[in-house]
């Protein structure tokens, strides 16, 4: 039996057994407890599977295998590359988005780079202003230090005393997009560092048609990865988050000369585009296909928008207003599925007669939603 099977005995009978198992040399029979009416208990065959009961297989017995694969980092998105020019058998590729923890130098918080008399030049204005400013309370018949709100200086309150000690180092999270070569073994091929206060959020693999406006050639297809990002400001909350749709495109390197550990040309990275979307951070990319036409769908905040590649850029052709945060976009032919985690689902459907979202039907009370397909 499989590991942490036991020994049982089965009261009952069986009029024969399946044929499958007549010639066969690998399997097991597991019994399901407590499974329907007491005493009508239920038993599972396994027969023997060439790929999992090989001798060389997940179980004592074929062709598959699980390995867990240290990459040193925290992978947040993972997505196959299925294009034959990029994959094969030999050499499939992956393209993720990691993050990684960096202690980040405060050494500039040590010094402000001024001299002792040009500070105590800076404290003698400012106690001069907030004399004044006292005077003039005074004048005015209202205490000063009764205002709602009181400004106080951050000299004020924070003062580095370098005898006692430095800033220390802060510790930071670093998004990176992986391009990696699962033949070789998992091997990074070519990365891109996302910028400060950058988070990667979203990650898909999608062909986009190049549209050309007024033209009567046949729009052709090409293969990107778009990279869904939210840019969180350092002043927090003061300051709405907003995103960024990067697109990528894979080629080869060129002036590539075999040798005996490269034996395929090394692809890279290429940034084609990037739009900076300030509806909210990005959630969800999700490709879209309306008569021959590949789009991108964008989940960013509360809006859906439908973005069309031409002229070397994303240009938004069709938006909806979801009024809740969009999770993750679900699309069958061009009928989309919106989730959020507490505000239910959103059923909807895309029109190519005057590039529209329509709502055909939705949740209007407030139900948390764990998955959606």
């Amino acid at each position: 039996s499989p590991a942490g099977g036991r020994t049982l005995p089965v009261s009952g009978f069986c009029s024969s057994m399946p044929a499958i198992f007549e010639n066969a040399s690998n399997g097991f029979i597991t019994l399901h407890e407590r499974i329907g009416r007491v005493g009508s208990q239920r038993l599972t065959l396994y027969s023997g599977l060439s790929d999992v009961f090989a001798p060389h297989g997940l179980l004592p017995g074929g062709g598959l295998s699980i390995q867990k694969i240290p990459m040193g980092v925290t992978v947040r998105h993972i997505e196959f590359i299925d294009d034959a020019s990029i994959s094969t058998t030999s050499r499939p590729m992956y393209v993720l988005v990691i993050s990684r923890e960096v202690e980040a130098e405060q050494s500039h918080l040590n010094d402000d780079g001024l001299s002792p008399n040009e500070r105590q030049r800076i404290r003698d204005e400012k106690e001069k202003a907030r004399t004044q400013k006292q005077v003039e309370a005074d004048l005015g018949g209202f205490d000063i230090e009764q205002e709602w709100v009181e400004e106080i200086e951050r000299e004020d309150c924070f003062e580095i005393d370098l005898h006692l000690g430095l800033a220390p180092p802060m510790i930071e999270r670093k998004y990176e997009v992986w391009l990696v070569d699962a033949s070789s073994p998992w091997s990074v091929v070519d990365k891109y560092e996302l910028g400060e206060f950058e988070h990667g959020t979203a990650l898909s693999v999608l062909y986009l048609t190049d549209v050309v406006e007024d033209s009567d050639e046949t729009p052709k297809k090409s293969l990107f990865v778009a990279v869904g990002t939210s840019v969180i400001e350092p002043d927090g909350e003061d300051i709405a988050s907003q995103g960024r749709i990067l697109l990528f495109q894979l080629r080869k390197k060129k002036h590539w000369v075999p040798s005996k550990g490269l034996l395929h040309p090394p692809l890279e990275m290429v940034l084609k585009s990037e739009k900076v979307i300030t509806l909210g951070p990005i959630t969800s990319l999700v490709a879209l296909q309306s008569e021959d036409i590949s789009r991108v769908v964008v989940g960013a905040g509360a809006e859906v928008t439908i973005e069309q590649w031409g002229g070397g850029k994303l240009t938004q052709v069709g938006f909806y207003h979801a009024h809740m945060q969009v999770q993750e976009i679900t699309i069958f032919k061009t009928f989309f599925l919106l989730s959020d985690a507490y505000d239910s689902l959103h059923f909807l459907v895309w029109r190519e007669s005057d590039k529209s979202l329509t709502l055909l039907a939705k949740d209007y009370e407030p139900t948390q939603v764990f998955a959606a397909g």
